[in-house]
């Protein structure tokens, strides 16, 4: 029977293909036994190449330890390569303020994805099972939860496949029964003092004997459903994640307010989550506060932010959301000050810009339509011309008056966090221009210049905006 039904598992949900190497965790109890000698059965059927992982998780001291030796007899009867780990997890869990079942979680799964790397392999299999599937939908419902939680244990996730999820756990006792396979038992499995333990050996049966004896099925079934609409959510909150997005890099993700503004909250909530996961691929430390805390600075005025897990910062400019791995975007920490000379080109690696100052008679087109330009009066120009970042308290005489760079900043709405990518020519300490911006006012051609000097910008390499 188990075999049947994983072999359909494994179809199904297309979880093994032909010419991988699989590492497979075992713990030396009959789930990731079965597992293991299922997986052996057909690795010359599938072509695999099996690597097994034991964790000694040291807290069941002699026990522990004859676990350890058990699994490594049964892997070199079968002639396949085991990596054993040694962690102490009640240390690993009081030192990290961990339940010792999240500590035991986190360092076994830590050991799964080296040994993948470690061997260059492509999937690492776990004996999760049904009766496992309807103890964990139950954990989630009492933590709370949403249609993802209750869509219960992935058959897939990432590197991460469970062949066994469909086969309860009496076919996995029978599989080992019929294949004359020893197993150990954890002695820890039958004491209530873990919530898994409590609904496995306490919950589960009263439930099954006072109110419905198919509670694990139904269980099951309910998370399929939840997991099919789980997924087509998830689709359509991406498709509108990629109409929101206005920039995107290694060190922060933009997103257009406006367009956040009108979504259904249901998809605003999905499409925040997985702006986060860009930066933060496990979410479990983000929870419903934290995203509302983001929808609320979606309402509130401009420079609100709020700080997330895994130092992840949130915050709003005019019409846009910035989600940053750094508190203050790069931007803002940029210095320069370049000396521009004539008809020498410079390359500002701060701001990625070109730079070329050249003069040239107004009737001569020379310049091409894809860059910035600007000209100026070169009559007026003096003293040697600096090409810097802006600067507090910096001012400009525009449009017949004196006034601040940071309010004309505020004026044309564009963010603290781009202000530097504006770059400043200056002849002397005097502000000449903005450049991409505009000219100060003594510094405009006139119609009796002949001769101008001209300014060009151009980045080096185009990146999205």
């Amino acid at each position: 029977m188990l075999e049947k039904i994983a072999r359909e598992t494994i179809r199904k949900h297309v979880l093994i293909e032909k010419n991988e190497h699989i590492v497979v965790g075992v713990s030396g109890g009959a789930d990731s036994i079965s597992l293991l000698y299922f997986l052996y059965s057909i690795k010359e059927e599938y072509n695999l190449k099996l690597t097994t992982v034991h964790i000694n998780h040291c807290m069941r001291g002699e026990e522990s330890d004859e676990d350890c030796i058990f699994v490594k007899k049964f892997c070199d009867k079968l002639g396949v390569e085991l990596k054993v780990f040694n962690f102490d997890i009640n240390k690993k869990a009081k030192e990290e303020s961990l339940s010792t079942e999240e500590a035991g979680r986190k360092y076994r799964y830590k050991a799964f994805e080296q040994v993948l790397k470690e061997n260059n392999a492509q999937k690492i299999a776990i004996a999760h099972n049904k009766d496992d599937n309807a103890e964990t939908i139950i954990m989630r419902f009492f933590r709370g939860t949403g249609a993802r939680g209750l869509s219960g244990i992935a058959y897939k996730r990432g590197t991460i496949i469970r062949p066994l999820l469909d086969c309860y756990r009496k076919d996995i006792e029978k599989f080992c029964k019929d294949n004359n396979l020893e197993y150990r038992q954890d002695s820890t499995n039958n004491l209530n003092i873990y919530t898994r333990n409590k609904i496995r050996l306490d919950l589960l049966p009263y439930i099954k004997e006072e109110f419905n004896p198919n509670i694990v099925e139904n269980l099951t079934n309910m998370a399929s459903i939840f997991s099919d609409e789980e997924k087509f959510l998830q689709d359509l909150a991406k498709k509108e994640l990629d109409k929101i997005i206005l920039f995107q890099d290694e060190n922060k993700i933009i997103l257009d307010i406006k367009k956040l503004d009108i979504l259904d909250g249901v998809i605003l909530k999905r499409v925040l989550r997985l702006s986060i996961r860009v930066f933060n691929e496990n979410l479990n430390n983000i929870s419903i506060e934290h995203i509302e805390s983001i929808i609320n600075i979606i309402k509130n005025q401009t420079g609100k932010k709020i700080n997330l897990p895994n130092n992840i910062y949130v915050f709003k400019e005019y019409d846009k959301i910035i989600i940053s791995k750094k508190s203050k975007c790069v931007e803002n920490d940029i210095k320069y000050n370049y000396e521009i000379i004539l008809d020498e080109k410079i390359y500002i690696k701060e701001i990625n810009k070109n730079i070329l100052l050249t003069k040239y008679d107004i009737n001569t087109q020379i310049f091409s339509t894809k860059v910035c330009t600007i000209s100026l009066n070169c009559d007026t120009i003096k003293d040697k011309l600096f090409l810097r970042q802006r600067n507090a308290g910096d001012r400009v005489y525009i449009n017949g008056m004196t006034k601040k760079l940071k309010n004309i900043f505020i004026d044309l709405k564009i963010p603290a966090s781009y202000r530097n990518l504006y770059p400043i020519l200056v002849n002397e300490n005097d502000i000449i221009s903005v450049l991409g911006l505009f000219v100060c006012d003594k510094y405009k051609p006139n119609k009796h210049n002949n001769v101008f000097l001209h300014i060009w910008e151009e980045e080096k390499n185009v990146r999205r905006n």
